[in-house]
């Protein structure tokens, strides 16, 4: 079981989408053209999916190898200054001349949701060429969490379509959560998609980007449109918890119930407890309840986030299931 982060493990991959994100909220509303709001805070983060993913990895004491691109600008030499703090080799995040950092402008609501404005900036040239030129560190992890695909114009669905295949043959386990289409589901996305999913082994959607994904309003029928095509899916659904899907079998795991203060990066923090406690060889119930419990401990909180260890992460499930069969308070404590 890792610890320090220091060897015990061999790292995850994460290759796709990192940039910086300013949050500021909480908003009530949206300015009127030539409008000023005051709002309580203003902050920048590492983000992106890879930049939570890494985040979480921290706390959990999983290393990580990162391929991106950044710009040569100031938010780029944030990225990689946040890298080196968090203890992450940046030399993957391969800065581009000219280029500019991709940037969230993530607007949050009063009850933790969220709103995204975002720049393409150097993602514009991420592509396979870029990951191969890493492959030497890439290939070292036994999965490689490709991510953001639907944000990466030269790196999506179809594109990754042959690195996919070609990890898998190397014996890596693949692993894809796109995010939302900003195109608006294309023809083209969902197709490429749907040609994709049998090359990956753990397809990490939510259920709104499953349901967009196949064009339908019941997640069941959009259950059954992927069934069996990727190893193993898992849907995240907020407040719903989580489901568990192989072929036709499918695992429902009910959410904790905490008071979201912020969802930001929500279901990238759910996905690397999920492939921790998968890492750990745990049942699939066992790991929807650590990863929900690791994405539930995030979202609580308010003002400057911690990322827990494995050890908090499993102390908040425990706790949180004695008070389920007590029918307990679980409060803040």
């Amino acid at each position: 079981m890792p610890g320090s982060g220091t060897g015990d493990w061999p790292p995850l991959a994460v290759v796709g989408n990192l940039n910086v994100d300013q949050w500021v909220g909480p908003l009530t509303r949206f300015p009127a053209w030539d409008e000023e709001i005051l709002v309580d805070s203003a902050r920048l983060e590492l983000a992106g999916t890879a930049g939570y993913v890494l985040q979480a990895c921290r706390g959990l004491g999983w290393d990580a190898v990162v391929v991106s691109t950044a710009g040569d600008d100031v938010f780029g030499r944030f990225v990689q200054g946040r890298l080196r703090d968090l203890g992450f080799d940046p030399t993957g995040v391969e800065t581009l001349a000219g280029a500019e950092t991709p940037l969230g402008m993530i607007f949050v609501g009063p009850d933790g949701q969220r709103g995204i404005l975002s720049t393409l900036g150097a993602h514009a040239a991420m592509d396979r060429e870029v990951a191969m030129r890493h492959d030497g560190r890439i290939a070292a992890c036994p999965e490689v969490f490709l991510c953001g695909g639907y944000l990466l114009p030269r790196f999506g669905p179809a594109a990754l379509l042959p690195y996919a295949r070609a990890l898998r043959e190397r014996g890596q386990t693949v692993v894809f959560d796109p995010s939302w289409d900003p195109a608006g589901w294309t023809e083209h996305t969902r197709a490429g998609t749907m040609a994709l999913l049998p090359e990956v082994d753990v397809y990490l959607p939510n259920d709104v980007e499953l349901m967009a994904l196949t064009g339908t309003t019941d997640l069941d029928a959009a259950l059954d449109a992927v069934a069996g095509l990727a190893g193993e899916t898992v849907v995240t659904r907020g407040a719903g918890g989580a489901i568990y899907a192989r072929g036709g079998a499918r695992l429902p795991v009910p959410a904790f119930p905490v008071v979201a203060a912020n969802t930001i990066g929500a279901g990238d923090v759910f996905d690397v407890g999920y492939l921790y406690a998968r890492r750990l060889g745990w049942a699939p119930e066992r790991r929807l309840r650590f990863a929900g419990a690791l994405a539930a401990i995030v979202v609580s909180q308010t003002g400057h986030r911690v990322y827990p260890n494995a050890a908090t992460v499993e102390r908040f499930v425990a706790r949180s299931l004695e008070l389920e069969v007590t029918g307990g308070d679980r409060g803040d404590g």
